[in-house]
């Protein structure tokens, strides 16, 4: 049977992962059944103008997960579809937050299937991220990234548009006309962190500062800081926000809005060392969920779960698909750029 494959020159799919997707969409409509043979690698040469080494890789791939088998002289043969494996997804992250951790952990109790999320990071270094896309692109079936972590440049964009459009899934509202590809996911992050604020107006009142306390090792993105500056104009606080939590920027009468973990543990402890009550003599307002936050309830304030929300939306998008998925050809991930929480 004739396989019908076209390669577009502004795809920046590799032309073996091409031939593979190709594959199996036949496989999964019908149009290749249980022990069809495939064209021998001369004649898929010949019919999609490829070389031997991008048709070899393309069988291997199919053989690897299972969609194909090989007879010694006769060729590879539609094996049939295998069974179902787990959804692998990969969260490019440009650092191990608490936002990402509740991003991830909000995706895998979300989905309805068996699902493996890791998350590796990039250090906010483009030539970090570069290679994970490059080498990661046949391993995972989503690629989930939030693009106002890095600088918006045509080298990143040619780097995101080799994951296939249909596998990554972009969080936020930034580069909306220069990345026209993958699924968009929009946050409405602003209104949501300006009414969570509000809801502890009366609260805060009995501060005489609020401050915002941001982190190099946690990019708060710009929704986040509209939302804390207008919530203080409106109401008429005084504020200000901080780069890196010191002591002496700590004060008896002043609120703190935290959303990185150490920050929260620091903040605790030289109140415990002054004897000072959070909640009381200092406030403290998390802007994420987590296990400091649960120890130390009824001190700290949580306003919201907006990387839970977006991680339900997440999964609804992934869910949408609907669409079993196969053994990818290779699951080993190098340990000093991944985690999986």
């Amino acid at each position: 049977m004739k396989i019908s494959i076209t390669f577009d020159n502004q795809d920046q799919l590799p032309k073996y992962l091409k031939v593979v997707n190709t594959i199996v969409q036949d496989i999964e409509r019908g149009a290749l059944t249980i022990g069809d043979r495939l064209p021998s690698l001369n004649e898929a040469c010949a019919e999609w103008d490829l070389c031997k080494d991008s048709v070899k890789r393309a069988y291997a791939t199919l053989y690897q997960r299972g969609f194909v088998t090989s007879i010694t002289r006769k060729g590879f043969f539609v094996a049939g579809s295998p069974k179902r494996h787990p959804l692998r997804v990969l969260i490019l992250a440009g650092q191990l937050t608490d936002g990402v951790k509740e991003l991830h952990d909000a995706i895998v109790s979300s989905m309805n299937q068996e699902i493996i999320v890791d998350v590796c990071s990039y250090n906010y270094q483009s030539q970090l991220l570069y290679p994970l896309v490059e080498k990661h692109v046949g391993d995972y079936h989503y690629f989930i990234m939030m693009p106002h972590l890095i600088g918006q440049d045509q080298a990143t964009l040619q780097c995101l548009k080799k994951i296939p459009s249909r596998n990554l899934i972009l969080i936020g509202n930034d580069w909306p006309e220069s990345l026209v590809h993958g699924h968009r996911l929009h946050s409405s992050s602003e209104m949501a962190v300006y009414e969570a604020l509000v809801t502890h107006l009366d609260t805060l009142r009995k501060y005489q500062r609020l401050n915002l306390v941001c982190s190099e090792q946690d990019s708060f993105d710009a929704d986040s800081i509209r939302a804390f500056r207008r919530f203080c104009t409106t109401h008429s606080f005084d504020f200000q926000l901080i780069d890196e939590l010191v002591a002496s920027d700590v004060q008896a009468g002043h609120a703190y809005f935290i959303a990185h973990s150490p920050h929260l543990v620091a903040l605790a402890l030289h109140c415990q060392s002054l004897g000072w009550e959070l909640g009381q003599e200092v406030g403290v307002v998390s802007l994420v969920e987590n296990d400091n936050t649960r120890l130390l309830a009824g001190s700290v304030a949580v306003i919201g779960c907006l990387s839970a929300d977006i991680g339900r939306r997440v999964a609804l998008i992934m869910g949408d698909q609907n669409r079993n998925v196969a053994p990818l050809r290779n699951s080993s991930l190098q340990q000093q750029h991944c985690h999986a929480y």
